[in-house]
């Protein structure tokens, strides 16, 4: 019987226009540009800039063993700090800080009315802690250096994921 392939999905959350809450898609852009330079472990891997979807994220949970997001969070740590939530822990309710940003819907809500509809797969969040709340508006699309420097943490952290899986 042949082996069937895991499939994997790296979701980055946010929105540019808001500084450091895009920082999901700003790694989500380098791993398609590492992936677009031949990157082989990045090869079969599905890379998805999910902006602020909100509950449209659903869809993008679907068909796939492996989910890894990364989203901007507000927890009271050092900015630029990375904090790796395992899906289950989200769904108990574990003070994590705020997945949060601009988003119509938490990514913790997004996975607690997954949780009722579908079948989830393992899901890994790395959440990037930002300088700024998102109540403040504060349109730009500079990053707090600490913020920008987590992305190339965030980007080994994803690829040992995805090696481990």
């Amino acid at each position: 019987m042949a082996h069937l392939k895991k499939s994997i999905r790296v979701i980055g959350c946010g929105n540019l226009w808001m500084g450091d809450d895009g920082v999901g898609i700003r790694t989500v852009e380098k791993l398609v540009q590492m992936k677009e330079d031949g990157f082989s472990l990045l090869q079969d891997v599905d890379l998805i800039d999910a902006g602020v979807s909100g509950l449209d994220m659903l869809g993008f949970l679907e068909g796939i063993d492996k989910i890894i997001i990364v989203d901007a969070i507000k927890s009271g740590e050092n900015t630029g700090s990375i904090l790796k939530v395992k899906g289950e822990d989200l769904l108990l309710g574990d003070d994590v800080g705020k997945m949060m940003s601009s988003h119509d819907v938490s990514v913790p809500t997004v996975l607690l009315i997954a949780e009722k509809i579908q079948k989830l797969p393992e899901i890994v969040v790395f959440g990037v802690e930002i300088d700024k709340h998102c109540d403040e508006v504060n349109l730009t699309l500079d990053m707090h250096p600490a913020v920008e420097n987590a992305i190339d943490k965030v980007i080994s952290l994803i690829l040992l994921e995805i090696e481990n899986f």
